[in-house]
């Protein structure tokens, strides 16, 4: 089996589409490591075999929220982030050029619904322009593209100098990803190990992300852990199942001395879109998320 364990460091993180609980602090300020893409989605695009060369990267993500922040864990709020570039570059990582303004940027669901995606400037460096739409549940009372399988999603720029105007059309896999087993969203007093079993599209990698939970109840802020705290484990030939060991679990908690962990399983569906004689990628993630309490 094709499975890697890997340190969540990663050169790219997109800000996009993640909730808060997967915000995790910056390790660097070069321009070169410049980190806009979350952790899973930059893990599960290193497996992607097609080096493809384009000028632009859009992702949509449904994600069950942290339960901790929200009481309807089966509402999967959609968000989404978009960059340009005004060259050609490989669609894999590291992207070590500066992204460009793209107009205004917008999506439309195969139900109608619309969300416009704000730009703004990157917080490691100016020289980056990002759009995002960020939803945090019951801290935003922001719209949320809702999923619909098999259904075909539209994203609209209106260009700019440097950046074409662009109407591109990608249809959503057939499922997204739900944890079957452990069935309850929060496991309290843990001891040993978690048998994990979920749904997902067959054929496609998964990602298991475990990290350090933060409260903030309890005063606590996303960006409070390295992601040197947390782990990432590829699963390229998954059969969906796997067993996360006791030790594991302790080792995790052991570097920040906490004792509530978070671990997520996600999925990628990647599509690239000729238009105008370029290539552009819209990536297209889903995942669902499990809270352990350790005893």
């Amino acid at each position: 089996m094709g499975n890697q364990i890997v340190q969540a460091v990663l050169v790219l993180f997109l800000m996009s589409t993640i909730s808060c609980s997967d915000t995790l602090n910056s390790t660097t300020d070069a321009t070169t490591d410049l980190e806009f893409m979350e952790p899973m989605t930059s893990s599960l695009m290193s497996l992607e075999s097609n080096d493809t060369s384009g000028n632009g990267i859009f992702i949509l993500n449904w994600s069950a929220l942290n339960p901790r922040f929200s009481a309807d864990n089966e509402n999967k709020l959609g968000m989404a982030m978009a960059i340009g570039f005004d060259e050609q570059v490989s669609l894999k990582l590291p992207y070590n050029t500066s992204t460009v303004d793209m107009g205004s940027v917008s999506i439309q669901s195969a139900q109608g619904e619309a969300v416009e995606l704000r730009k703004q400037s990157s917080r490691f460096s100016g020289e980056h322009t990002v759009y995002s739409h960020r939803s945090f549940g019951p801290f935003s009372n922001e719209a949320s593209l809702t999923y619909q399988a098999g259904a075909e999603y539209t994203i609209h720029t209106t260009g700019s100098e440097v950046f074409p105007a662009l109407n591109l059309k990608a249809t959503t896999p057939e499922k997204q990803v739900s944890i079957i087993t452990p069935s309850s969203n929060r496991l309290e007093n843990h001891s040993g190990g978690i048998d994990l079993s979920w749904d997902a599209v067959s054929g496609k990698p998964v990602a298991i992300h475990i990290r350090p939970s933060f409260n903030p109840k309890e005063g606590g802020k996303p960006g409070e852990f390295n992601r040197e705290d947390s782990e990432m484990i590829l699963l390229e030939d998954q059969n969906g199942s796997y067993t996360i060991t006791g030790e594991t679990l302790t080792e995790i908690a052991d570097r920040t001395d906490a004792n509530v962990l978070h671990i997520s399983v996600g999925q990628l569906h990647v599509n690239d879109i000729e238009s105008g004689d370029q290539t552009y990628r819209i990536i297209m993630r889903s995942a669902d998320h499990r809270t352990v309490q350790l005893n």
